[in-house]
């Protein structure tokens, strides 16, 4: 058995790659890697892997903890192949987190904390990631590993964990919503054509990190939770005297605004008429019916800070409405500084987009085996994410290259 007949044209595809690995031993590892994630099999880790592409599971042990390539180099290649086919000035951003449970604390990383994957606080390692969706298509762009702060100590444990599973010295814990910035960053330094950046209510209802994107130039579109308050009324400003008489010119304290009473957005959720909800067609479904949507937006003043002078921009409150059994409905909100002459109808749209990370975890997991890496090392996990990447983009380029040459049939 060959890696051709296994993984037709894996040869050709990784052609651009191979020129940051060093040497030709470690390339075809990396082709036989990338060939075992592709194949069906129950589980993607080396051992298995490396028995179905008949190389050395050694060899492929060695892949991702010892042989000498440049792992920056390959993702920038890939990132760059991936946006030669899906580029889009319509294109989005979507962050997210997932959770890769763990037994033990061994693992790099690893910590009790919340996990998307089992729904609750449990010991596993979490990836920040970045999706990117253009043309219709959406790939990942990429994935950072985040350090936990029991990771960050100068204890005696911490610091032999850090050894253990070589860890570099420089690298510390960081906020999700700082490491997200970073990846954005990267991005519009390579010129990524997008119209807006999409994340869920872990990112949205922090204050600074919208405040950032705005700093950036950035639309966006982000979740928030159903507490988050707000006031529908333009603030206006009042210069406050001291409320102490003294001589003299009366003391002036710093203009102020004046706000009506904040409200959280689920009372507005829940004091909309049922008429006023908008019926939206936003696209075809897997199974190619209309996916609909019931929503509506409001502009809004965000209600954070304003007490101690916080001024914020007016944006969109955008509402969907979601239907439960037994007649009840599940309201859910999201804050956007999209133009105020956006329809509802175009602000559910790009939120829908974010959807798409949905059926990629999906494929990268349960296909790929994005979380079947069994190695303890910084780099070997880092390494693994990688090549899943790699099969993600061989099977999402022969599909796109399918369609086109169907499509001149």
């Amino acid at each position: 058995m060959t890696n051709k007949i296994i993984c037709p044209d894996i040869g050709e595809y990784m052609v651009p790659f191979v020129r940051f690995i060093r040497r030709p031993e470690g390339r075809e590892l990396a082709k036989s890697y990338i060939c075992g994630l592709v194949i069906e099999g129950e589980r993607k880790s080396v051992e298995p892997m490396s028995a179905r592409v008949n190389a050395s599971e050694r060899g492929m042990q060695k892949l991702l903890t010892q042989v000498k390539f440049d792992e920056a180099g390959i993702l920038s290649c890939f990132q760059d192949m991936m946006l030669e086919r899906t580029a889009d000035p319509m294109g989005i951003f979507v962050y997210d987190d997932t959770g890769f449970p763990k037994k033990g604390k061994e693992s790099v990383c690893v910590a009790r904390q919340y996990c998307g994957a089992s729904g609750k606080t449990d010991n596993c390692q979490i990836g920040v990631s970045m999706t990117y969706i253009g043309q219709g298509v959406a790939w990942p762009y990429k994935m950072d590993l985040f350090v936990p702060k029991s990771w960050d100590s100068d204890n005696a444990e911490c610091i032999s964990r850090r050894k253990k599973t070589k860890m570099p010295d420089e690298l510390h814990h960081r906020e999700k919503w700082r490491i997200v910035l970073d990846q954005l960053d990267e991005a519009n330094a390579k010129g990524v054509p997008h119209a807006a950046v999409v994340a869920d209510s872990w990112y949205g209802d922090i204050p600074e990190f919208r405040e950032e994107l705005v700093k950036r130039g950035e639309n966006y579109i982000v979740g928030v939770h159903s507490d988050t308050r707000i006031v529908l009324e333009a603030p206006t400003d009042t210069q406050l005297l001291s409320a102490k008489k003294k001589r003299g010119r009366p003391r002036k304290k710093p203009m102020r605004p004046v706000i009506s009473n904040p409200i959280k957005v689920s009372e507005l959720g829940k004091a909309i008429a049922d008429d006023a909800w908008e019926q939206l067609e936003l696209r075809q479904n897997s199974r190619n019916k209309p996916l609909m949507v019931e929503a509506v937006s409001r502009r809004v003043y965000p209600a954070h800070g304003w007490s101690n002078g916080k001024r914020h921009d007016e944006l969109w409150l955008l509402i969907e409405r979601r239907h439960e059994s037994g007649g009840d409905f599940e309201l859910r909100y999201f804050f956007s500084n999209m133009p105020p002459t956006m329809s509802t109808l175009n602000l559910a749209k790009f939120n829908h987009m974010r959807y798409w990370i949905e059926h990629g975890y999906q494929q990268l997991k349960g296909e790929l085996g994005l979380d079947h890496h069994e190695g303890r090392s910084w780099t070997g996990w880092h390494r693994h994410v990688l090549f899943t990447f790699l099969a993600f983009g061989y099977l999402t380029l022969a599909r796109l290259d399918s369609v086109k040459k169907n499509s001149k049939i």
